[in-house]
């Protein structure tokens, strides 16, 4: 086969991708999100929309445990509008801690909220294989995230979800769908990480009383506000 053959034949199928690329980058500017979900829905104000008494639940004014950070602090001030780190007790003792990370722009992955069991490993917990949990909320059904993470004597049970919108769309090929889906509506969408932890031994135990604490907790909040939380 002479050169000047293959080179033709190579044409069209160059050409054709070539074509196709511009349309991709075309098409990335044209549909380009400009309006932000969280304008649209109403701002949050973490502070003031989770109660701080509930149930069998009390806010600890001080906290008698660390609370490990969801994030390390560079990529907590580039990812996130807004943090809240709180603990609750109830009446038999049991603690709970609550981590929520707010962020307005979840529309790619360089914004995202990130995965919890990266950022424990990246404080030296070792971390255990991690389990999808069903939790059945008033009115429906949420999958969270449980793994328990080890360092020295300290070993701690964590349950968490991600929320896009008023959705809960774990981290994966579903949540990159929801983005999409905003995405060509128009919408820069806003997104929490969720995540409460405790202490203990017994993963299966402390797996048991957080849902617990989660159940109590989307009982008490504003249904307005519910699925900006808890999704729907």
């Amino acid at each position: 086969m002479r050169l000047h053959d293959g080179i033709k034949r190579l044409t069209w199928p160059v050409v054709l991708g070539v074509m196709l690329m511009m349309a991709a980058v075309v098409a990335g500017l044209v549909l380009r999100p400009t309006h932000f979900w969280a304008d649209a829905q109403g701002q949050l104000n973490l502070e003031q929309m989770v109660p701080k008494q509930f149930g069998r639940w009390h806010l600890l004014e001080v906290q008698k445990l660390q609370v490990v950070d969801p994030t390390v602090e560079e990529t907590l001030k580039t990812l996130y509008s807004q943090t809240l780190n709180r603990m609750y007790e109830d009446d038999q003792g049991n603690l709970i801690m609550v981590s929520l990370a707010y962020g307005a722009n979840q529309s790619s992955w360089n914004t995202a909220a990130h995965r919890p069991e990266f950022c424990y490993s990246g404080q030296g917990f070792e971390v255990a294989p991690k389990g999808i949990r069903d939790i059945e909320l008033s009115n429906h059904g949420i999958e969270a995230v449980n793994f328990v993470g080890t360092r020295q004597d300290r070993v701690e049970a964590v349950t968490y979800w991600v929320t896009l919108a008023d959705s809960v769309a774990l981290p994966g090929w579903r949540r990159k769908l929801q983005q999409l889906k905003y995405g060509l509506q128009g919408y820069i969408v806003d997104g929490m990480l969720v995540r409460v932890s405790s202490l203990g031994s017994n993963g299966a135990v402390q797996f048991g009383i957080q849902e617990q604490f989660v159940k109590d907790l989307e009982r008490a909040m504003s249904p307005g506000i519910r699925p900006r939380f808890f999704g729907h």
